[in-house]
């Protein structure tokens, strides 16, 4: 399916592409589960079920374990804060791979000439250590990762500096690809055009709730909706 979608000829027109990274190139989900359940249970606290962290993660570090501690010794967020960042990345690459259909769009997007970003809320040195580990032939141009707490998605200034710097010369000419509503968010903030998917961490009811008006189910559709449109 996916092959046969990118033998049709087609050049996307739209030209600057940037990725979210966890949920949407890469299944991150088990490493980040497994880590953070270590860290719950070194403070003595319950671990949850992988499937739980579908709907903490998306929003940094902090978020994510304030998430864990579901209102519980709230004192003790510090020192999750502290415990998670070594933890995960230690296994960040243990089961971390990209999605199927994921490697061939990236591959056939760089070959017809997008340019290509990864803009993602974990902390920037794991984003640009994953990004590099799972594409190490360069074809992300611009990579940024969580740094500042005021500067996390969705706050659009490093998506519209990530644009500018790939060459579109307005929001309009470049495209965010996620799969949270924090991702939809970030693109109406910029007035960035979002292409929602749904083989990540959140549901299609989820995207539509938050404002997407595309949301697709196969890396091969978002290819052809990028060479589709009319820039």
């Amino acid at each position: 399916m996916v092959r046969r979608a990118y033998r049709m000829g087609q050049s996307p027109t739209l030209r600057v592409c940037v990725f979210d990274l966890d949920g949407t190139l890469a299944d991150s989900l088990r490493d980040v589960a497994e880590a953070f359940n270590e860290c719950l249970d070194l403070l003595g606290l319950p671990t949850r079920p992988v499937e739980e962290y579908r709907y903490m993660v998306g929003e940094g570090v902090p978020k994510l374990c304030e998430r864990a501690l579901g209102g519980a010794c709230p004192w003790l967020l510090p020192r999750l804060i502290e415990l998670a960042r070594p933890r995960y990345g230690a296994r960040v690459l243990r089961h971390t791979r990209p999605y199927a259909g994921v490697p061939e769009l990236v591959s056939e997007l760089k070959a017809r000439g997008a340019r290509l970003g990864v803009l993602s809320n974990k902390p920037h040195d794991l984003t640009e250590r994953l990004t590099r580990a799972l594409w190490p032939d360069g074809v992300f141009e611009a990579i940024q990762g969580y740094d500042d707490e005021a500067r996390r998605k969705p706050d659009p200034q490093y998506l519209l500096r990530m644009c500018a710097h790939l060459g579109a010369k307005t929001p309009a000419q470049a495209c965010l690809i996620g799969d949270t509503p924090t991702d939809v968010e970030t693109a109406r903030r910029a007035a960035v055009p979002f292409i929602g998917v749904t083989w990540g961490f959140r549901r299609r009811e989820d995207l539509l709730a938050a404002g997407a008006e595309r949301v697709l189910d196969h890396p091969a559709e978002v290819f052809a909706a990028l060479c589709a449109e009319p820039r």
